[in-house]
């Protein structure tokens, strides 16, 4: 098992980061005096309501914890601030790429429009890299439980803002009750433009459908990914395709994806070869940081070693969604720095 000072050292990257579940304390209060929301709690009451108990019931019961921060996200001002508030934890946690995703249709209260939104958290982001050691880019992401009406709102924002920060796009949400295939008119528009897609799918039991359905409709990477170790006869193609799963240790199991360590795929699947990485999810409503996750994952596979954790990060490089360039500056220097790292 490595020591938590060996894995500090580790440069890392995170391809699933979700910008309203990972806002810090500070920032929480400072969106809401600029929103002029007074919310009369103590710090330990804010991360009451904005942290989930570890052990949620279910997937929705976690994501309820969102309906806190977002009445705090309808400016540009606290958009912006936001994104930089996120970047900037990453940065501490020795994060050098990253992709936050967010659902710009929940912004759009104070009549934001939706390139509006989208236009603070790329300036957020651009912020944070002019302060940080840190690439930071942005994923346009819908949600499932959305009218089709509204979704199909989110592939012209693509054609609008031409930034180089606005790298994807992504379907979140209750994939039990909204599968994968109510969304292939929605995903066509997204092919048609050329731009990368990722989907959360197989989060939750009985999903497993929604991973072979994404990878059909164009996705190369997978959001959590977990029933994947129910499709024994698809992993190959997992393997084949190069397919990035998004895994979040902490998030899976506060979601009921998994109950027992045991039952934990990671592991199983990264041996088979199948292109697995290691994500927060949401840092403030699963009260983790991506040393944290790295740190579970060391203490539950103890020969899970230096030159594993390089191993996931190019994978992550590989699916990160930027040219080939910047993928090999990327891949020479974490190989770089990982050479230097001493347990």
């Amino acid at each position: 098992m490595l020591r938590p000072e060996t894995i500090a050292q580790m440069p890392k990257v995170e391809l699933h980061c979700h910008l309203d579940g990972s806002l810090s304390l500070s920032c929480i209060k400072t969106l809401a005096k600029n929103a002029k929301i007074n919310l009369n709690l103590t710090d330990e009451e804010i991360l009451e309501k904005a942290q989930a108990p570890e052990n949620t019931r279910n997937l929705l019961e976690y994501l309820a914890r969102f309906d806190f921060v977002l009445p705090l996200l309808q400016s540009y001002t606290n958009l912006e601030l936001a994104a930089y508030d996120v970047a900037r934890q990453a940065a501490l946690d020795n994060i050098r790429y990253i992709e936050i995703r967010f659902a710009p249709e929940q912004h759009l209260l104070q009549n934001l429009t939706l390139e509006e939104a989208v236009e603070a958290v790329v300036a957020g982001l651009s912020r944070a890299e002019e302060n940080f050691d840190i690439i930071a880019n942005a994923l346009v992401c819908g949600l499932r439980q959305s009218t089709l009406e509204k979704l199909e709102k989110l592939p012209p924002i693509f054609d609008h803002i031409n930034d180089s920060h606005l790298v994807g796009f992504d379907l979140a949400g209750d994939e039990l009750n909204y599968p994968q295939q109510k969304f292939s008119g929605l995903l066509a528009q997204v092919n048609a433009r050329n731009v990368h897609i990722t989907l959360h799918a197989g989060e939750c039991p009985h999903c497993e459908q929604n991973i072979v359905d994404s990878v059909n409709m164009g996705a190369t990477r997978i959001g959590h990914g977990i029933m994947s170790k129910n499709l024994p006869e698809y992993q190959e193609t997992l393997i084949s395709e190069k397919i990035v799963l998004e895994m979040a240790p902490s998030s899976n199991f506060q979601t009921k994806s998994v109950t027992r360590i045991e039952d934990y795929p990671f592991k199983q699947l990264y041996d088979m070869g199948v292109h697995v990485t290691l994500n927060t999810d949401n840092r403030t409503v699963s009260n983790t940081t991506l040393q944290k996750e790295y740190e579970k994952i060391s203490t539950w596979y103890p020969d899970f070693g230096i030159e594993d954790f390089e191993q996931i990060n190019h994978y992550a490089i590989d699916g990160a969604f930027i040219d080939i360039v910047e993928k090999e500056a990327l891949h020479f220097k974490f190989t770089d720095e990982y050479k230097k790292i001493s347990d």
